[in-house]
Parts: structure tokens; C-alpha cells; sequence
């Protein structure tokens, strides 16, 4: 299907630059499937802090949900990271497979009721009031738009094993020696005096 031009849009670029307009939603949905080229994978493995990322690849389902005005993605993933063990700091290979769900409206034309509510309860109440789920409180559309790659990208960030080990290496403990008295440090300038008798 194709889609109609938009002005040009005010995104920050992000290392995998992907922008779509909720316009080109139809009423039926639509499914877009992503694959990050070569030169987007050093920029998302930089970002990501991991030695390199061979693949990513996603499938994203976009509807349009309360009357247009808010755009849901229910999305999956897999990636092919190579980070670091943290332990003997030799390469880990690993696929990553995810899914996620994302909300993104413009708020400058429609608020959900419950979002607008939250607000004057949060007046009312001060800092009492809980923190709404994403899909009460979507993220903000920049000029109708959003950064499909961008989405993926931080979704997947939040998967990756911060802490990777190569399988049969233990923990390393590393023992801290407990703090000791000054004396045991530095040599007391009195000790030479401690079996010091004066004369008769």
C-alpha cells in the first residue's frame, strides 16, 4: 500500500531511523516487517554497549485505536548480539527473541479520558496517585509520526542480559579485606616507647 507525502517531520534521528505516519494506518491495520541494514548495526551496538550486533529483525502490527487518535503496535523481534562475558571478557554469541506493546497518540488533538483524569486527580491528590499503565498514558507523536526503528531498539535494549556469562564459568567473588584499625596500616610512633623504663 502505498502512503501519501507528509511534510517533513521533526524526529530526532535515531540509529536506526525508520519514521512512519499514523495516517498511513488503514481501518483494517497494517503489518510491517524490519530488517536493520549493515550500517544501522555498529551505530545499535554502540548504543547498546555490546561488541556487535549481526542482525535485528521485526514484525510490527499497527491499529489505530479510540476513534484514530491513538496508535498501538504489538510487535516481535530477534537479534543476534555478541557482548562481552563478564567474567573472562570473551565474546558471547546470543539471539534474542521478544515481543513488546507500544501506545503513541497525539495529544495535542485527543487526550484519553483516563489520562485526563489521572491529571486532575493528581492535582487533587498530589503525589499519592499511581503511575498509569502506557496504554492509559501513551507516548507522544512528533508531527503525526513515529520512529519504528527507534521503538525497537529501546524495546530490545531492555532484553539483553546486562550481566552475560559464557556457560560453565562461576561467579567471581571478589573478597574485600575489612577495614582495619591505623595501627595495622602505618607503624604507631609510640610502639619503639611501649617497654621503655626510665633508669633508676
Amino acid at each position: 500500500m502505498p502512503t501519501k507525502p507528509h511534510k517533513l517531520s521533526s524526529l530526532p534521528h535515531s540509529e536506526w531511523f525508520v519514521p512512519f505516519h499514523v495516517e498511513d494506518v488503514p481501518t483494517a491495520g497494517r503489518t510491517i516487517q524490519m530488517q536493520a541494514e549493515t550500517d544501522h548495526l555498529a551505530g545499535i551496538a554502540k548504543r547498546l554497549d555490546v561488541r556487535r550486533v549481526d542482525s535485528v529483525k521485526a514484525t510490527l502490527n499497527l491499529s489505530l485505536q479510540n476513534a484514530g487518535h491513538i496508535l498501538y503496535i504489538n510487535g516481535t523481534f530477534t537479534a543476534n548480539i555478541v557482548q562481552d562475558c563478564v567474567v573472562t571478557l570473551e565474546p558471547i554469541e546470543s539471539v534474542i527473541e521478544d515481543s513488546f506493546e507500544a501506545w503513541y497518540a497525539d495529544h495535542d488533538k485527543a487526550v484519553s479520558f483516563t489520562r485526563a483524569k489521572h491529571k486532575v486527580q493528581t492535582i487533587e491528590d498530589g503525589d499519592e496517585v499511581q503511575i498509569l499503565e502506557e496504554k492509559d498514558d501513551p507516548e507522544s507523536l512528533i508531527d503525526g509520526q513515529v520512529d519504528l526503528g527507534e521503538v525497537v531498539i529501546q524495546f530490545l535494549s531492555l532484553s539483553i542480559n546486562p550481566f552475560p556469562r559464557k556457560d560453565g564459568v562461576e561467579d567471581v567473588v571478589i573478597v574485600t579485606p575489612e577495614k582495619s584499625s591505623a595501627s595495622s596500616l602505618r607503624p604507631n610512633p609510640f610502639s619503639a616507647l611501649k617497654n621503655w623504663r626510665p633508669k633508676d
